[in-house]
C-alpha cells in the first residue's frame, strides 16, 4: 500500500516495506508520548516520520505523523 500527502507544500508518497526498510536498524529514542511500532519497536512517532520522509521534525506536528503512519497499517498508540 503507497499512500500520497503534502505537508509544508511538499508532497511526499510512502509505502509500508519502504518505512520498514528505512527504519531497520534505528535506535528508538525515548518515548514521550506517542510511538508507532515498526516491525516489533516502538519508535517517538516524531523520530520515525522524520527517518521514513527526510523531514525535519520542527516541519511537522504529531497528529501529522500519526494519521500518515497509521493510514499505512502501523499501530499507533499513546504511552503514559
Amino acid at each position: 500500500m503507497e499512500i500520497t500527502f503534502k505537508i509544508g507544500g511538499q508532497h511526499l508518497r510512502l509505502d509500508q516495506k519502504g518505512v520498514i526498510k528505512k527504519l531497520r536498524g534505528v535506535r528508538p529514542e525515548p518515548i514521550r508520548k506517542h510511538a508507532v511500532e515498526v516491525s516489533g519497536v516502538l519508535y517517538p512517532v516524531k523520530q520515525a516520520f522524520s527517518v521514513v520522509t527526510g523531514l525535519d521534525v520542527l516541519d511537522f506536528n504529531t497528529n501529522q505523523a500519526r494519521n500518515e503512519l497509521r493510514r499505512l497499517g502501523f499501530a499507533v498508540r499513546r504511552i503514559a
